[in-house]
């Protein structure tokens, strides 16, 4: 039990050191003088100069939202999804924006077939859904009328 307590505390020399540290660093503020404090200050002022400089020397690409702005054009003007996808492999094979890559050669005569396909498509017919004949009205010479049937006549003409 005894040794429990004791490894709760620290030992008195580490305390003492602890102070001693903190003192020295204090004498060291106190004694600041104009120079010094001038010294710091440009050391500071060129350690932002030098990150400043180095912020504007790295090389500014295509913003990140430029294809989806791209992409968002092209989409409106009415490409569809699947030529959207051709576009994309075309421009990443070839690394040049989705725009420029609507002129190259490959994406055009991909884009030829699929507008054969899609005409060809439009231009087939669509299944019959019946003849579309008009279905008789009834009159009084209907055979097989209800009363009901009847009498709702009687109250149209009138």
């Amino acid at each position: 039990m005894e040794n429990e307590e004791n490894t709760d505390t620290l030992p008195a020399e580490t305390v003492l050191e602890e102070t001693e540290v903190v003192e020295e660093t204090e004498t060291e503020t106190v004694e600041e003088t104009p120079e010094t404090r001038i010294a710091k200050a440009e050391a500071e002022a060129a350690k932002y100069r030098r990150l400043f400089e180095k912020e504007q020397s790295k090389p500014k690409g295509t913003p990140q939202a430029s294809p989806n702005v791209e992409e968002t054009v092209l989409l409106a003007n009415g490409m569809s999804e699947a030529l959207m996808n051709e576009l994309k492999a075309v421009a990443a094979v070839r690394k040049v924006s989705l725009i420029k890559a609507q002129s190259d050669p490959i994406f055009v005569a991909v884009k030829e077939k699929f507008e054969k396909d899609q005409k060809r498509e439009d231009a087939s017919l669509p299944a019959s859904r019946g003849s579309g004949a008009a279905k008789p009205k009834k009159d009084f010479s209907t055979p097989g009328l209800t009363r009901e049937e009847h009498m709702a006549m009687v109250k149209a003409q009138r």
